[in-house]
């Protein structure tokens, strides 16, 4: 039986992929955690699941972790602390993959890592400028990852857009401001923000692209993956808008939305600092889907699972 190590597993990503690798059967499956206790406790993983206590920084641990031939998936990042810890985490973790002859090292990282750029189809080709702090640390990240090539162990890079599905972050802050009821506000930031690209991709797809990484049999080599919908024409503010109305029962709009120019927008996006100030910008996962990668979830039904959650969470509104 094939072992797969799960650092980052208490995530959100995390908590699904661990979860479908258990109903998936045939693998055994590890995760890092700082207190088994405690997650024995609060049943935090599924039964079956072998808990190891420790800890990114502390390097024994992780040599507990690793078995020879096994796949380590690495979803893991420390944010509160800084670049040089975050790095840290990583020697740590591919001595350990090299100690123990691990088969292959999976690391999540994420599309923001392009930064800003005026290409409207963005591939793993394009040269990445980062500029916030999380997106420049996630690269230095990638890099680290790929400079350990020569451990004797294979490398693959995913890189997700904005991940949504049940308890995400992400179409939260929308949803509310949906439901709140504010109905002149919404109206003007539909306007405003009109068709611009979302990139979201279903936390579905996310994981199952991950388990489509840890079946292949060939060598990844290093390569970088982008995982995204973004090839779904809703996948755009509007769209997404529209349909969340629908699932969530509210009425539309008694006008349709205006549209705002898109150099307007790419000025407002540029204002607050966005790493993503093209409104036309999409990032694409061909290269998944040319390895023969499906999407298990289509667009509309991730956006409908969304709102079914969002409206059994919060009954009330």
């Amino acid at each position: 039986m094939n072992t797969i190590v799960v650092l980052g597993a208490s995530g959100y990503i995390g908590r699904h992929l661990v979860a479908e690798l258990v109903a998936a059967g045939n693998v055994r499956v590890r995760v890092l955690s700082r207190s088994r206790q405690r997650d024995l406790a609060a049943n935090t993983f599924p039964v079956g699941v072998d808990i190891v206590e420790g800890d990114l920084l502390d390097p024994d641990s992780l040599a507990a972790l690793c078995e020879p031939d096994c796949t380590v998936i690495h979803l893991a990042y420390l944010w509160t602390a800084g670049e040089e810890q975050n790095l840290a985490t990583i020697r740590n973790l591919t001595e350990a993959c090299k100690a123990a002859k691990v088969k292959r090292l999976i690391h999540l990282s994420t599309a923001m890592v392009t930064g800003r750029t005026r290409r409207d189809q963005i591939t793993e080709a394009e040269v990445c400028r980062p500029l916030t702090e999380y997106a420049t640390t996630k690269l230095a990240i990638e890099h680290a990852v790929i400079n350990a090539g020569d451990g004797g162990f294979d490398i693959a890079i995913l890189r997700p857009t904005a991940v949504f599905g049940p308890g995400s972050e992400n179409l939260k802050k929308l949803a509310q401001d949906l439901v709140a009821g504010k109905r002149v506000r919404n109206y003007l930031k539909s306007c405003i923000f009109g068709k611009r690209r979302m990139n979201l991709v279903h936390i579905s797809n996310v994981v199952a692209s991950i388990v489509f990484l840890v079946v292949r049999s060939e060598n990844f080599d290093g390569q970088v993956f982008i995982v995204s919908d973004a090839d779904i024409a809703e996948n755009n503010f509007q769209d997404v808008e529209r349909i969340l109305m629908r699932e969530l029962r509210i009425p539309d709009y008694k006008f349709p939305p205006l549209t705002v120019p898109p150099f307007v927008l790419s000025l407002l996006l540029t204002c607050l600092g966005k790493d993503n100030t093209n409104p036309r910008c999409d990032y694409f996962s061909g290269k998944l889907t040319t390895l023969g990668f499906r999407r298990p979830v289509g667009f509309d039904a991730g956006l409908a699972d969304y709102a079914a959650w969002y409206h059994s969470a919060y009954q009330n509104y």
